[in-house]
């Protein structure tokens, strides 16, 4: 079978950021799905955690647990995030952050498209897309990865600022906000493809720019682990 090579645009990319950390599990989410180039939808919601959040945390992501009382814990999401994976793949800036939250919740979602590679299903929350690498490997004179120092070399403050207007709690636009920083990553994302040569990327070119060169070569042979 030959591999799939689907434009990057074709396909959803669901953006995603999660706060919180391994014991107190994913706290609030945010996810900003790209479609044909635009952010085409977003959602975000905060969650109960599953043991208290430590001050550092909270200096961090501005949550403490009184604002998340009576919140549902992110157990309850399952149907959401695997429709969302059988929609399309899952990005995100530093992503191995996100799939060990994700993994750490539920290990590996019912099957679902791969998108790329040889096709098929599988039943893997990746392979992802990584923002962080791709601007490395893609922008390297841009010399500071972090998600904030992107959107403002890549000036994209103004349109983020528009799309958290639209989208994003009136306490939450800010980066360590889930959905502010999801947002960022998409526009970050799009402007990564927008670079010259790179407005036709396929779907496995982003994947296998997103990983380490081991990894991208078990992807392109079929293994579609992260």
């Amino acid at each position: 079978m030959a591999p799939v090579s689907l434009p990057w645009h074709q396909v959803p990319i669901h953006v995603v950021d999660f706060e919180g950390g391994p014991r107190t599990g994913v706290v609030e989410f945010g996810v900003a799905t790209l479609l044909g180039g635009e952010v085409v939808s977003a959602a975000t919601a905060l969650h109960a955690p599953r043991a208290p959040i430590p001050a550092l945390d909270t200096q961090c992501h501005g949550l403490a647990e009184r604002d998340l009382t009576g919140a549902a814990p992110f157990e309850a999401e399952w149907e959401r995030w695997v429709s969302l994976r059988r929609t399309g793949l899952l990005a995100a800036h530093n992503a191995t952050v996100e799939h060990d939250l994700l993994r750490g919740t539920w290990a590996r979602p019912s099957a679902v498209p791969a998108f790329v590679g040889e096709g098929g299903a599988v039943a893997e929350w990746g392979p992802w897309i990584d923002t962080c690498r791709l601007a490395r490997a893609w922008a390297p004179s841009l010399g500071d990865f972090r998600l904030g120092q992107l959107v403002a070399d890549l000036r994209l403050g103004p349109r983020l600022e528009v799309l958290a207007a639209q989208h994003c709690p009136p306490k939450r636009r800010r980066f360590h906000c889930a959905l502010y920083d999801a947002l960022a990553a998409a526009l970050v994302l799009r402007a990564l493809c927008a670079l010259e040569g790179r407005s036709q990327a396929t779907l496995a070119q982003l994947v296998r720019d997103s990983v380490s060169a081991p990894a991208a070569n078990d992807l392109m042979q079929g293994e579609l682990g992260l």
